[in-house]
């Protein structure tokens, strides 16, 4: 029996990029980005409290992505993004290894 997921929580549209090898002298990717894959996600962020009261600093502040689970591989390589704005993915979960969900912990990528 599979879970059943409430579609209207994936309500960011997202896309996962993959950035051919090219880096600038500061690690960047510099090089020509391909879309693998436009989707639609929930969005999670670190609180400020949360941060505050386990003593971090807000430098390690995520931003969590989770999509139903893609027949597109994804891997830590590719970037996300998102309004705007591009992240790195640190890490990558398959939810309960059901392969319903997948989540990603991500960062944002500051030039």
């Amino acid at each position: 029996m599979s879970k059943v997921i409430n579609a209207g929580k994936y309500n960011k549209k997202i896309e996962i990029i993959e950035v051919d090898g090219a880096k600038d002298s500061s690690g960047f990717p510099t090089g020509t980005q391909k879309t693998i894959l436009s989707t639609f996600a929930s969005l999670k962020t670190t609180k400020g409290f949360t941060l505050i009261a386990n003593n971090t600093d807000f430098e390690k502040a995520y931003t969590n992505f989770t999509i139903r689970y893609p027949k597109t591989t994804i891997t830590r390589d590719m970037l996300i993004k998102f309004n705007g704005k591009l992240y790195s993915i640190e890490y990558l979960n398959n939810v309960n290894e059901a392969n319903i969900e997948l989540e990603m912990q991500c960062k944002l990528v500051v030039k």
